[in-house]
Protein backbone atom coordinates (compact mmCIF):
# COMPACT_ATOMS: atom_id res chain seq x y z
CA UNK A 1 0.00 0.00 0.00
CA UNK A 2 2.99 2.30 0.57
CA UNK A 3 3.46 2.58 -3.20
CA UNK A 4 -0.15 3.56 -3.94
CA UNK A 5 -0.10 7.14 -5.23
CA UNK A 6 -3.23 9.26 -4.89
CA UNK A 7 -3.99 12.64 -6.43
CA UNK A 8 -6.26 14.99 -4.44
CA UNK A 9 -8.46 17.40 -6.42
CA UNK A 10 -10.11 19.75 -3.91
CA UNK A 11 -10.39 23.55 -4.04
CA UNK A 12 -10.95 24.06 -0.29
CA UNK A 13 -7.37 24.04 0.95
CA UNK A 14 -8.14 23.18 4.58
CA UNK A 15 -10.19 20.18 3.49
CA UNK A 16 -7.50 19.16 1.00
CA UNK A 17 -4.84 19.30 3.70
CA UNK A 18 -7.01 17.25 6.05
CA UNK A 19 -7.49 14.60 3.36
CA UNK A 20 -3.75 14.58 2.70
CA UNK A 21 -3.02 13.92 6.38
CA UNK A 22 -5.66 11.17 6.52
CA UNK A 23 -4.17 9.47 3.47
CA UNK A 24 -0.63 9.59 4.82
CA UNK A 25 -1.75 8.20 8.18
CA UNK A 26 -3.47 5.37 6.30
CA UNK A 27 -0.19 4.63 4.53
CA UNK A 28 -0.82 6.08 1.06
CA UNK A 29 1.42 8.44 -0.89
CA UNK A 30 -0.04 11.75 -2.10
CA UNK A 31 1.26 12.32 -5.63
CA UNK A 32 -0.14 15.84 -5.87
CA UNK A 33 -2.86 18.32 -4.94
CA UNK A 34 -4.93 20.34 -7.41
CA UNK A 35 -7.74 22.87 -7.09
CA UNK A 36 -9.07 22.82 -10.67
CA UNK A 37 -9.56 20.66 -13.77
CA UNK A 38 -6.51 22.12 -15.50
CA UNK A 39 -4.28 21.75 -12.46
CA UNK A 40 -5.37 18.13 -12.13
CA UNK A 41 -4.36 17.45 -15.76
CA UNK A 42 -0.95 19.00 -15.12
CA UNK A 43 -0.46 16.79 -12.06
CA UNK A 44 -1.46 13.69 -14.01
CA UNK A 45 0.96 14.52 -16.83
CA UNK A 46 3.81 15.04 -14.35
CA UNK A 47 3.17 11.84 -12.42
CA UNK A 48 0.45 9.31 -13.16
CA UNK A 49 -1.39 8.43 -9.92
CA UNK A 50 -2.96 5.09 -9.06
CA UNK A 51 -6.23 6.75 -7.99
CA UNK A 52 -7.77 10.22 -7.94
CA UNK A 53 -9.98 11.75 -5.24
CA UNK A 54 -12.21 14.33 -6.96
CA UNK A 55 -14.34 16.98 -5.30
CA UNK A 56 -17.31 17.62 -7.57
CA UNK A 57 -17.50 21.39 -7.01
CA UNK A 58 -13.94 22.43 -7.88
CA UNK A 59 -13.18 25.91 -9.16
CA UNK A 60 -13.04 26.78 -12.84
CA UNK A 61 -15.21 26.31 -15.92
CA UNK A 62 -15.08 22.51 -15.68
CA UNK A 63 -16.24 20.82 -12.51
CA UNK A 64 -15.20 17.53 -10.92
CA UNK A 65 -17.67 15.53 -12.99
CA UNK A 66 -16.01 16.78 -16.18
CA UNK A 67 -12.71 15.62 -14.69
CA UNK A 68 -14.27 12.27 -13.84
CA UNK A 69 -15.35 11.89 -17.47
CA UNK A 70 -11.77 12.56 -18.57
CA UNK A 71 -10.35 10.06 -16.08
CA UNK A 72 -12.74 7.35 -17.25
CA UNK A 73 -12.60 7.94 -21.01
CA UNK A 74 -9.08 9.22 -21.64
CA UNK A 75 -6.70 7.73 -19.08
CA UNK A 76 -8.78 4.95 -17.50
CA UNK A 77 -7.80 5.80 -13.91
CA UNK A 78 -9.94 4.77 -10.91
CA UNK A 79 -11.46 7.76 -9.13
CA UNK A 80 -13.70 8.57 -6.18
CA UNK A 81 -16.03 11.54 -5.94
CA UNK A 82 -15.94 13.59 -2.76
CA UNK A 83 -18.92 15.88 -2.29
CA UNK A 84 -21.37 17.42 0.13
CA UNK A 85 -24.06 17.36 -2.55
CA UNK A 86 -26.39 14.37 -2.85
CA UNK A 87 -29.20 15.88 -4.95
CA UNK A 88 -30.66 13.77 -7.74
CA UNK A 89 -29.30 15.91 -10.59
CA UNK A 90 -25.72 15.78 -9.29
CA UNK A 91 -25.90 12.06 -8.57
CA UNK A 92 -27.35 11.40 -12.04
CA UNK A 93 -24.51 13.33 -13.73
CA UNK A 94 -21.94 11.59 -11.56
CA UNK A 95 -23.31 8.12 -12.35
CA UNK A 96 -22.82 8.67 -16.08
CA UNK A 97 -19.04 8.86 -15.55
CA UNK A 98 -18.98 5.53 -13.66
CA UNK A 99 -17.00 6.56 -10.55
CA UNK A 100 -15.46 3.81 -8.43
CA UNK A 101 -17.02 5.29 -5.28
CA UNK A 102 -19.00 8.31 -4.03
CA UNK A 103 -18.16 9.70 -0.58
CA UNK A 104 -20.32 12.29 1.12
CA UNK A 105 -18.58 14.91 3.25
CA UNK A 106 -17.78 14.79 6.06
CA UNK A 107 -16.45 11.23 6.01
CA UNK A 108 -14.41 9.15 8.41
CA UNK A 109 -10.95 7.74 7.68
CA UNK A 110 -12.35 4.23 7.85
CA UNK A 111 -14.85 5.00 5.06
CA UNK A 112 -12.12 6.67 3.00
CA UNK A 113 -9.85 3.65 3.40
CA UNK A 114 -12.60 1.20 2.46
CA UNK A 115 -13.59 3.19 -0.64
CA UNK A 116 -9.99 3.45 -1.84
CA UNK A 117 -9.24 -0.23 -1.35
CA UNK A 118 -12.45 -1.30 -3.05
CA UNK A 119 -11.76 1.03 -5.99
CA UNK A 120 -8.22 -0.28 -6.40
CA UNK A 121 -9.35 -3.90 -6.10
CA UNK A 122 -12.05 -3.40 -8.75
CA UNK A 123 -9.62 -1.72 -11.14
CA UNK A 124 -7.09 -4.50 -10.62
CA UNK A 125 -9.60 -7.31 -11.16
CA UNK A 126 -10.89 -5.64 -14.34
CA UNK A 127 -7.37 -5.55 -15.77
CA UNK A 128 -6.72 -9.16 -14.78
CA UNK A 129 -9.97 -10.27 -16.44
CA UNK A 130 -9.09 -8.27 -19.52
CA UNK A 131 -5.67 -9.93 -19.65
CA UNK A 132 -7.07 -13.46 -19.19
CA UNK A 133 -9.74 -12.94 -21.84
CA UNK A 134 -7.20 -12.16 -24.54
CA UNK A 135 -6.36 -14.95 -26.92
CA UNK A 136 -2.68 -15.50 -27.69
CA UNK A 137 -3.10 -15.00 -31.41
CA UNK A 138 -0.13 -12.72 -31.99
CA UNK A 139 3.61 -12.65 -31.31
CA UNK A 140 5.71 -9.48 -31.31
CA UNK A 141 9.43 -9.85 -31.98
CA UNK A 142 12.09 -7.17 -32.26
CA UNK A 143 11.07 -5.75 -35.64
CA UNK A 144 8.02 -7.72 -36.69
CA UNK A 145 4.66 -9.06 -35.63
CA UNK A 146 3.10 -12.45 -36.41
CA UNK A 147 -0.68 -12.33 -36.66
CA UNK A 148 -2.80 -15.46 -36.68
CA UNK A 149 -5.01 -15.93 -39.73
CA UNK A 150 -6.92 -19.17 -40.12
CA UNK A 151 -4.39 -21.89 -39.22
CA UNK A 152 -1.22 -19.92 -40.00
CA UNK A 153 0.72 -16.89 -38.74
CA UNK A 154 1.37 -13.98 -41.08
CA UNK A 155 4.50 -11.87 -40.65
CA UNK A 156 4.05 -8.09 -40.51
CA UNK A 157 7.02 -5.75 -40.24
CA UNK A 158 6.46 -3.13 -37.54
CA UNK A 159 7.68 -0.40 -39.89
CA UNK A 160 4.83 -1.25 -42.27
CA UNK A 161 2.11 -0.65 -39.68
CA UNK A 162 0.46 2.74 -40.20
CA UNK A 163 -1.80 2.78 -37.14
CA UNK A 164 -3.94 0.59 -34.89
CA UNK A 165 -7.52 1.10 -33.77
CA UNK A 166 -9.10 -0.42 -30.67
CA UNK A 167 -12.71 -1.63 -30.73
CA UNK A 168 -13.67 -3.36 -27.50
CA UNK A 169 -11.44 -6.38 -26.98
CA UNK A 170 -10.11 -6.24 -30.54
CA UNK A 171 -7.40 -4.27 -32.32
CA UNK A 172 -7.39 -3.57 -36.05
CA UNK A 173 -3.91 -3.20 -37.56
CA UNK A 174 -3.85 -0.97 -40.64
CA UNK A 175 -1.05 -1.63 -43.13
CA UNK A 176 -2.54 0.42 -45.97
CA UNK A 177 -5.99 1.42 -47.26
CA UNK A 178 -6.71 -2.15 -48.41
CA UNK A 179 -4.70 -4.35 -46.06
CA UNK A 180 -5.67 -4.69 -42.41
CA UNK A 181 -5.73 -7.40 -39.75
CA UNK A 182 -7.79 -7.86 -36.60
CA UNK A 183 -6.44 -9.43 -33.41
CA UNK A 184 -7.91 -10.03 -29.97
CA UNK A 185 -6.04 -7.74 -27.57
CA UNK A 186 -6.49 -4.66 -25.41
CA UNK A 187 -4.71 -1.51 -26.51
CA UNK A 188 -3.11 -1.20 -23.07
CA UNK A 189 -1.38 -4.57 -23.25
CA UNK A 190 -0.46 -4.36 -26.91
CA UNK A 191 1.35 -1.01 -26.73
CA UNK A 192 3.55 -2.32 -23.91
CA UNK A 193 5.19 -4.63 -26.46
CA UNK A 194 5.77 -2.00 -29.13
CA UNK A 195 8.92 0.16 -29.39
CA UNK A 196 7.99 3.47 -27.74
CA UNK A 197 10.34 5.49 -29.93
CA UNK A 198 8.23 4.58 -32.99
CA UNK A 199 4.67 4.00 -31.75
CA UNK A 200 2.58 6.55 -29.89
CA UNK A 201 -0.92 6.34 -28.40
CA UNK A 202 -2.78 9.47 -29.50
CA UNK A 203 -6.13 8.53 -27.99
CA UNK A 204 -7.65 5.80 -25.84
CA UNK A 205 -8.55 3.94 -29.06
CA UNK A 206 -5.61 4.71 -31.37
CA UNK A 207 -1.89 3.96 -31.68
CA UNK A 208 0.07 5.50 -34.56
CA UNK A 209 3.42 4.79 -36.17
CA UNK A 210 5.26 8.12 -36.00
CA UNK A 211 7.24 7.27 -39.14
CA UNK A 212 4.04 7.44 -41.20
CA UNK A 213 2.73 10.67 -39.67
CA UNK A 214 1.87 13.17 -42.44
CA UNK A 215 0.62 16.07 -40.31
CA UNK A 216 -0.72 16.90 -36.86
CA UNK A 217 -2.74 19.63 -35.21
CA UNK A 218 -4.13 20.34 -31.74
CA UNK A 219 -7.05 17.94 -32.23
CA UNK A 220 -5.93 15.22 -34.64
CA UNK A 221 -3.14 13.62 -36.64
CA UNK A 222 -3.23 12.50 -40.27
CA UNK A 223 -1.78 9.33 -41.82
CA UNK A 224 -2.39 8.72 -45.54
CA UNK A 225 -5.42 11.00 -45.51
CA UNK A 226 -6.96 9.30 -42.45
CA UNK A 227 -7.68 11.71 -39.59
CA UNK A 228 -7.01 10.18 -36.17
CA UNK A 229 -8.08 11.92 -32.94
CA UNK A 230 -5.46 13.41 -30.62
CA UNK A 231 -6.47 13.65 -26.96
CA UNK A 232 -5.68 16.79 -25.00
CA UNK A 233 -3.76 14.69 -22.48
CA UNK A 234 -1.48 13.38 -25.26
CA UNK A 235 -1.00 16.61 -27.20
CA UNK A 236 1.97 18.14 -25.36
CA UNK A 237 3.76 14.80 -25.19
CA UNK A 238 3.36 14.30 -28.95
CA UNK A 239 4.55 17.84 -29.73
CA UNK A 240 7.58 17.31 -27.51
CA UNK A 241 8.29 13.92 -29.06
CA UNK A 242 8.13 15.25 -32.61
CA UNK A 243 10.81 17.85 -31.82
CA UNK A 244 13.32 15.09 -31.26
CA UNK A 245 11.98 12.47 -33.66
Amino acid sequence: MANVKILIVEDELLIAEDIRMQLEILGYEVSGMAVSYNEALECIMQELPDLVLVDITIEGAKDGIELGKFLREEVDLPFIYLTSHADKVTVARAKETQPDAYLLKPFKSANLFTSIEMALATASSNHIKEDSDEAKDDFILKDCLFVKKDNAFIKIKLDEIKYLKSEGNYLTIFINSKEKYQIRSSIRNFIENLPEDIFFQTHKSYIINLKHLDQFSYTNVTIEGEEIPLSKSKRDLLFSKMKTF
